[in-house]
């Protein structure tokens, strides 16, 4: 019987981009190789830059944001997700182009402020 290995979120820190197994980042953010994988991607989780250096005494105050693209109208647009206290909270980010370093902090932030 063949092992199935579990599917692993790509993951944004420290400003790069890492999809596992492989522990090298893929690229950096806002450099043209990032765009290039947004066109592609479905789904990734930011960790805010600020999640390293706020803590409420439990752990990291800043949780990790879900991003996910989604197909609508105007074509494949961005939303992130957070889940907080069986809620799920959901904010528009926009198309690929826009998905730059300050404004997955900022989504980062607003969906972090939530609780």
């Amino acid at each position: 019987m063949k092992k199935m290995m579990a599917k692993t979120t790509p993951k944004v820190r420290n400003q790069k981009l890492f999809c596992y197994p492989d522990p090298q980042p893929v690229c950096t953010l806002d450099t043209p190789a990032w765009f290039a994988w947004l066109e592609t991607a479905t789904t990734f989780r930011y960790f805010s830059e600020q999640r390293r250096n706020v803590y409420n005494g439990n752990g990291p105050l800043f949780a990790p944001v879900s991003f996910r693209k989604e197909q609508r109208r105007q074509g494949y647009l961005w939303h992130a997700y957070r889940r907080v206290y069986r809620v799920l909270h959901k904010r528009y980010v926009g198309k690929s182009a826009g998905l730059t370093m300050e404004r997955l902090e900022e989504t980062a932030v607003l969906l972090n402020e939530i609780w």
